[in-house]
């Protein structure tokens, strides 16, 4: 059997950024707070021209209280602000928007599910389009929360689609701005009652259907069976693979760029096989000789485990997509076939072998209606849950120890927690009648993160 690698086809079919987010607070108290708009945007994203995203400034760091429309807009009660996108790489259309509410923190004595619930339904945002201050259209019409949230792996909650007269399209070298507004119901009871959360706002963007030329895409290159690296990846040793970042956070959410994935797989080979395919460099022309990822790329790619593309670039800080991550996975061993699809929506993909060998071998899975997706971009926790089911590590929390690395953002009531907890910690494990890990001990080996 041969098979087709065409990874990391395009760059921005689906992309969610994480803004930097606000602390968002509520009270029921009469204050005032006012958010004037400055000369200057409070967040400024641009789209470099090699597909990498950076972002400068805060959302907001305000109080949120009931008040009416006039007055929220005024900035009393409401929390207002201006992001700005600036485009220099290709032409986008914008026609998703959301939110998330992470790390909620409750002052009173109400459940939680009860204030979530009611701080959805009764807060409501409105985002407006324009140039340089000069907003002429409203996309969002102060739709509540519950409408527009964002969650990882839930169906229900896939954000705000934007009517087909509101989507709007950002050409290379374009520059729009979206001025946000909260506003809290006169209505919203005490359950609302100082209660802190952090509010990131994400944009999806996908590339315009009228921008696909070919210099972003890679050659299609057929690999025989024979040369598949079946086996090569340590399935045996439980080392850690990802690791917290400078500010003691791990951001399960957060996305995971090409090179994180070169050096998470580098680290897992088997260490003859990694000696056998070690590079330490590689002539693209986007990788610098000194980047923190050049071994880890130029090996993969020695292996032809990764690839670059034809006009010499690897684009080492994009983000990766769920059906990029699946065709990678593969790599790794023999493709399954399958009589039909898995899913509703990879019928056309370029992807659908690699996705359906993987969902055969129980490596990913859908979502509850029926879909995979596969042009999102993928989480941190969504990329170690597909790498353990790979490695078949896999431990109940139960059986994790208590002197495991903590990180204020990785709860235990989080969907991702074992999967993250496993691929954080070294350890040495047995396994019970279920095949399920039992951890005998934390273990603090060197290893090359």
């Amino acid at each position: 059997m041969k098979f087709i690698n065409k990874l990391f086809m395009t760059i921005l079919r689906i992309c969610v950024i994480v803004l930097v987010g606000g602390v968002l607070t509520s009270n029921m108290m009469e204050l005032t707070y006012s958010a004037t708009i400055q000369n200057n945007p409070n967040v400024l994203i641009t789209i470099n021209s090699d597909g990498s995203i950076s972002q400068n400034g805060n959302l907001f760091d305000g109080q949120l209280y009931p008040s009416t429309l006039i007055d929220a807009e005024n900035g009393v009660g409401g929390i207002n602000g201006v992001i700005r996108i600036q485009n220099q790489f290709k032409n986008i259309d914008v026609d998703n928007l959301a939110i998330g509410i992470n790390d909620m923190v409750i002052g009173n004595n109400y459940p939680k599910n009860i204030v979530l619930a009611s701080f959805l339904h009764n807060v409501r945002l409105k985002i407006e389009k324009g140039v340089l201050f000069d907003f002429n259209k409203t996309i969002v019409d102060y739709t509540s929360l519950e409408n527009i949230l964002y969650e990882s792996d839930n169906s229900e909650y896939m954000g705000y689609s934007l009517a087909s007269n509101d989507k709007f399209s950002l050409n290379k070298g374009e520059t729009t701005d979206l001025k946000y507004s909260l506003h809290m119901d006169l209505g919203a009871g005490n359950e609302l009652q100082s209660l802190t959360a952090y509010m990131p706002i994400y944009i999806n963007l996908k590339e315009s259907y009228s921008d696909h030329g070919n210099d972003d895409e890679e050659e299609v290159v057929i690999i025989e069976d024979s040369l598949v690296p079946i086996d090569k990846l340590n399935k045996m040793d439980h080392f850690q693979y990802i690791q917290g970042y400078p500010d003691n956070t791990v951001r399960p959410e957060g996305l995971v760029t090409r090179e994180e994935v070169a050096a998470v797989f580098y680290r897992l080979l088997d260490p003859v096989y990694r000696i056998s395919i070690l590079l330490e460099n590689e002539s693209f022309s986007d990788v610098s000789h000194d980047r923190w990822s050049i071994k880890y790329i130029a090996s993969l790619c020695n292996g032809k485990i990764l690839e670059g593309y034809p006009d010499g670039s690897f684009k080492p800080g994009s983000p990766i997509t769920r059906a990029e991550l699946a065709a990678v996975a593969s790599r790794f061993d023999k493709l399954s076939p399958l009589e039909e699809n898995s899913f509703a929506d990879t019928n056309e993909h370029w992807a659908i072998e690699y996705i359906n060998s993987a969902a055969a071998k129980g490596w990913v899975k859908g979502y509850p209606d029926g879909s995979f997706k596969p042009d999102q971009y993928i989480t941190r926790a969504e990329f170690v849950t597909l790498v353990n089911n790979v490695l078949n590590r896999n431990v109940h929390k139960d059986n994790i120890l208590e002197n495991i690395k903590v990180f204020p953002d990785l709860t235990s009531d989080s969907w991702y927690y074992e999967d993250m907890v496993e691929a954080i910690n070294s350890h040495i494990y047995s396994r019970d009648e279920n095949s399920s890990e039992v951890w005998i001990e934390i273990i603090y080996p060197t290893l090359d993160l």
